[in-house]
């Protein structure tokens, strides 16, 4: 195919900088993904450990998110707190967070799991001293939830500071452990972590490289003259 390719001058100097604005982008989200991936690992790796005691104090709580470990003490299901909205298989509900008195004096919110409305009256909460497994998790919300109303005893997110003050729980731990373990047909129903990362940043990557593509073949049919017949 013949012919004459002629850009200007500020055609070449601006395809330049679109080229250089995409590609950036698209290594940007590469090293996201490296990043991300990661962490997707890390936390698998910390859930797959073996439980273990949690301890009475927890200087460093990042260091302990993901871990299984277990508890011993009682639940004070006078000071519940439902936080919405939550679904589960489509149907909305709570996760119903409740503190653990521990045998060893402090205190931890424990989210049993989610629960809708019509199952309230049925909510399992067994009395006494019990052993319970769960998952450590912090609270990661995110900038569409709403702020919570504790004075109208309204949530919609994990806050230990304002529960624990709402609960005048001494000693809470800056963590909330996750029941490991879901009983079929006994609500609320635990065994659900959420650690709510996404990774989607592949197909970002892919995307900004397409139109980094995409922007130097318009380029060229822009500028690419054929000869005359």
């Amino acid at each position: 195919m013949q012919g004459t390719f002629q850009p200007t001058r500020s055609a070449v100097i601006s395809t330049l900088l679109i080229l250089a604005v995409l590609l950036g982008l698209g290594t940007w989200q590469v090293q996201r993904l490296k990043w991300k991936s990661g962490l997707l690992a890390h936390i698998e790796a910390q859930m797959q450990k073996p439980p273990v005691p949690m301890p009475e104090k927890i200087d460093d709580p990042a260091a302990w998110e993901y871990r299984r470990v277990t508890l011993a003490g009682s639940f004070l299901y006078d000071r519940e707190f439902l936080v919405k909205p939550r679904t589960l298989d489509g149907v909305n509900g709570y996760h119903m967070l409740v503190p653990f008195q521990r045998v060893s004096g402090g205190a931890v919110l424990v989210n049993r799991g989610w629960i809708s409305a019509e199952l309230m009256s049925k909510a399992s909460r067994p009395p006494g001293l019990l052993q319970i497994e769960g998952i450590v998790q912090l609270p990661h919300p995110t900038s569409f939830t709403p702020p919570n109303a504790p004075e109208k005893n309204d949530w919609y997110r994990a806050d230990i500071e304002a529960m624990a003050a709402a609960a005048k729980l001494k000693n809470a731990a800056p963590v909330i452990v996750n029941i490991a373990s879901k009983e079929p047909g006994v609500y609320p129903a635990g065994g659900k972590v959420e650690a709510n990362i996404s990774n989607n940043h592949l197909q970002y990557a892919i995307f900004w490289y397409v139109m980094a593509l995409i922007s130097q073949i318009i380029f060229f049919i822009r500028y690419w003259k054929p000869a005359p017949a």
